[in-house]
């Protein structure tokens, strides 16, 4: 990009680190070939003309597929949006047959774009430019669809190639656990998990205090330890209609508060 200054000749791109600014140039010529069965494409010119009739024009959308190696589990984005001055069904339908072999796109997606760290694509926020083209059909054997780009910017970047061109602006993605967290589910959802946890966690230690305030605290338990030591001692002399009997003592003890009062009071 430090090569070709006339990329952005309009500054959009001065706030940004140019290693990660990238020109993406594409040839005119689609990779796939326009193979419609001639009925096919007759019932879909129809199809236009009742679209024509019903909402007075065709909806046309273009989309970008940005590839990149972070944030995992989105390498792949895309960025779709309908054109806004779509072709006339007419010029559509003279190119199917055959009368013409272009016809004009205006304004059919922005030239520059910026990748977020969590994997978003978005229009620059700063630019207005957008990409015009003409949409030309070739009549091969069989036929193909072609773009050309009506007003490339950048012809010395693209070294002669005058199809879909775009500048991208890949913001850096964060790296580590934390980072392909918030790649993955930003830092809203990240936020909103933390707070939910640690409130759901206080929430659990704060509870039902008021039940409990019988059994902690207590001002000496040292009768209540003496009983229970009793209990591991008798149980460990084979004593067991005494670990038994001290068992039921200490459990009677906790099930009444005024025993467990008064096992309780300091000496």
């Amino acid at each position: 990009m430090r090569a070709y200054d006339d990329v952005d000749p309009l500054d959009y791109l001065g706030g940004y680190n140019v290693e990660d600014i990238q020109l993406i140039c594409c040839q005119p010529d689609a990779s796939t070939m326009w193979l419609i069965p001639a009925p096919v494409q007759t019932r879909f010119i129809q199809s236009l003309e009742e679209t024509e009739m019903i909402f007075g024009n065709m909806e046309l959308i273009l989309n970008w597929d940005f590839l990149r190696a972070r944030p995992k589990g989105k390498e792949l984005v895309k960025y779709e949006s309908p054109v806004d001055r779509s072709p006339s069904v007419d010029d559509v339908k003279r190119v199917l047959n055959g009368t013409i072999n272009s016809f004009r796109i205006t304004d059919a997606y922005p030239r520059y774009f910026r990748v977020t760290g969590s994997g978003e694509v978005r229009r620059l926020e700063a630019s207005i430019d957008s990409v015009s083209g003409e949409l030309l059909l070739n009549n091969g054997t069989p036929p193909w669809w072609s773009f050309y780009d009506t007003n490339p910017s950048d012809l010395a970047g693209c070294q002669g190639l005058n199809g879909p061109m775009a500048i991208v602006v890949s913001e850096e993605t964060p790296q580590g656990i934390i980072g392909e967290t918030l790649s993955k589910f930003s830092i809203w959802s990240l936020y909103i998990t933390f707070v939910l946890a640690v409130a759901r966690f206080i929430r659990l230690q704060c509870s039902d205090l008021r039940m409990r305030i019988p059994y902690e605290n207590l001002p000496s338990c040292d009768r209540l330890l003496d009983i229970c030591e009793g209990i591991y001692a008798a149980r460990a002399e084979g004593e067991l209609e005494v670990e038994e009997v001290l068992y039921w003592t200490l459990v009677n003890i906790y099930r009444s508060p005024h025993m467990l009062l008064e096992y309780t009071k300091p000496d």
